[in-house]
């Protein structure tokens, strides 16, 4: 997305013509549904992802889709945060199709700092 933007440069450190990458944090977005672009099923002029209910049991879903936010979209409609939706689905995925969810594993906690002496 190309946006200007007028902002304090007394010091000239931003040149004209620069590019920058701006994260708009999500309390200035409000309550958003995300969902990483590799979820996302282009089919015809539909745009789909694969929910799995408690039975393992896939469901298409049509969703509509927001701002694109580089490696994320925002979804206005079709699932909620709860869903679990399909990371790298296949082309040939099909509602009814039954799937095992792999366990998921939390992100590494980070590493302790130097033991103070």
């Amino acid at each position: 997305m190309l946006v200007e933007l007028q902002v304090e440069n007394s010091k000239n450190e931003i040149l004209p013509g620069s590019y920058a990458t701006v994260r708009v944090p999500e309390v200035a977005l409000g309550k958003v549904v995300t969902l990483p672009d590799n979820t996302l099923i282009f089919r015809g002029k539909s745009v789909q992802v694969g929910v799995v209910d408690a039975k393992g049991i896939v469901q298409l879903r049509d969703v509509k889709v927001g701002r694109d936010f580089g490696v994320q979209s925002e979804i206005l409609s079709g699932v909620t945060e709860s869903n679990k939706v399909i990371v790298n689905p296949s082309d040939s995925l099909s509602t009814g199709t039954t799937v095992r969810v792999a366990s998921m594993t939390p992100a590494p906690s980070p590493s302790p700092g130097v033991p103070k002496k």
